[in-house]
């Protein structure tokens, strides 16, 4: 690996880690999962082209899995909102720390390897693959948990008003009752206290005839 991938795959994580601080709307789906599925895709190419030995994909192997495991993590402890009618995302320091833990254990997979025999550009290769796959972990989650906020946010990040969201609303419910139609004990009660009205008037006119 050489100094210039060194210095893309750092602008990268900072790069990462500053949008996903200052918050970004999720929108819809192919957006969600644009930024880790180029990555991942860059990541494997790279490693294919190195022709990687048995510990090296071991190591590589054990990495993705620890980095879509953090990365599932993360879409958890990821602060979501909603803001101008649309799925927002933001990072807190639960995130940070889980990415944090994420790029250690990769350091530490890279420095297992490189003790085993491993060339640090052998070792190195696999970082932007295991960055790629923590956060198409994140993706699927957040993926998941934007759909809680409604289906029509979750299609398109944006809602409509009225539009239909995960719990019924109180007039869609099965105690609903149609617009104008009054129920019926309160008939039954104002019919009771219309004929007490009409027996008070008659009993009031016995009286004056007597």
């Amino acid at each position: 690996m050489t100094l210039a991938n060194v210095l893309i795959y750092a602008a990268l994580v900072a790069l990462v880690v500053a949008r996903r601080f200052r918050g970004h709307p999720i929108g819809n789906p192919k957006a969600l999962f644009a930024l880790p599925a180029v990555v991942t895709i860059i990541g494997y190419i790279d490693l294919a082209h190195g022709g990687l030995k048995p510990l090296a994909v071991t190591l590589t192997v054990t990495g993705g899995i620890l980095s879509l495991g953090l990365g599932s993590l993360r879409g958890r402890a990821d602060r979501l909102s909603e803001r101008d009618g649309s799925a927002y995302v933001q990072w807190g320091v639960a995130s940070l720390v889980l990415f944090a833990v994420n790029i250690a254990a990769k350091v530490l997979l890279d420095v297992i390897g490189v003790a085993a025999g491993e060339t640090f550009s052998t070792a190195g290769r696999s970082l932007i693959f295991t960055l790629g796959l923590t956060l198409a972990g994140e993706a699927v989650v957040l993926s998941l948990r934007s759909r809680t906020a409604g289906p029509e946010t979750a299609r398109t990040g944006t809602s409509r008003p009225g539009a239909a969201g995960p719990f019924p609303r109180a007039s869609e419910g099965p105690g609903a009752r149609a617009p104008g139609r009054v129920p019926l004990p309160v008939l039954e009660g104002h019919h009771e206290r219309h004929e007490e009205r009409r027996a008070r008037r008659h009993d009031r006119h016995a009286r004056w005839e007597d």
